[in-house]
């Protein structure tokens, strides 16, 4: 609809004249344009006239409006973190809860996390692969110890490395505790296997006999540093590990 400029009377905007006064509604509807381009879908496709947003049929002439389709969406938002499919508008996701532009968990999840037993955090799915190359890498590290000065520091050396690393890398400080626990007893019970495997049966007995077992020590070391690592270094660690490309991050 149009505002007549003579007589003030509302017509329809398919008017050329006024059927009141007769004027001419050229400049009445220069005056009603909206300054951005206005949309074909605001008005009716048989007159013309402004619909209002919802409208079934067309105050004007009565006219079914038919609805536009509304446009497809060009591309579909993901969670930075678990990767789940997201609204556009949404900032935190619905399925992790994390903030969907940083990554972060959201503080509610936080303090959730927080209020969690050690038990309810424990997730050996989390712990596998972790404790599998963090394992590995502490027999190597060991390996290369003995080959270099024939110690026993060399395990406590492989045990802080190796599991202060990885470590890290696990979602919490419960798992990252029972992945350093199974490493540290399983490198325990291997070291004078791997003596041996060094230097044979002889070096061995002379090994276990000089310095004896240290499978307690180091399973009490392993998860020391694994608690450490998780609680207080993991940002750190995440950063060097996504850098390096670790798979499970």
């Amino acid at each position: 609809m149009v505002k007549c400029d003579n007589c003030g009377v509302d017509v329809p905007d398919s008017f050329e004249l006024c059927p009141n006064c007769g004027k001419s509604l050229k400049s009445s509807k220069e005056k009603e344009e909206p300054s951005s381009q206005q949309s074909d879908l605001g008005r009716c496709e048989k007159c013309g006239s402004q619909l209002a947003e919802g409208v079934v049929f067309c105050p004007a002439c009565g006219s079914k409006v038919t609805q536009p389709p509304k446009p497809e969406k060009t591309s579909q938002r993901f969670c930075s973190k678990c990767g789940q499919a997201i609204e556009e508008d949404a900032t935190f996701c619905p399925e992790c809860g994390a903030n969907v532009f940083t990554g972060e968990d959201s503080e509610y999840n936080q303090i959730n996390e927080d209020n969690r037993s050690f038990i309810e955090k424990i997730n050996f799915n989390a712990i596998v692969l972790p404790t599998i190359v963090s394992l590995v890498v502490a027999i190597i590290l060991s390996l290369i110890g003995l080959f270099v000065g024939f110690s026993w520091f060399s395990f406590i050396l492989a045990v802080i490395l190796s599991v202060g690393f990885f470590a890290g890398t696990i979602d919490n400080e419960a798992n990252a505790t029972i992945s350093g626990l199974i490493v540290g007893i399983i490198l325990g019970i291997i070291e004078n296997p791997l003596v041996e495997f060094m230097f044979g049966a002889f070096a061995a007995g002379f090994y276990e006999g000089f310095f004896g077992g240290h499978l307690l020590v180091l399973t009490v070391i392993s998860v020391i540093v694994g608690y450490v690592s998780n609680r207080y270094l993991k940002e750190y660690i995440i950063n060097i590990a996504e850098k390096i490309g670790i798979p499970w991050i």
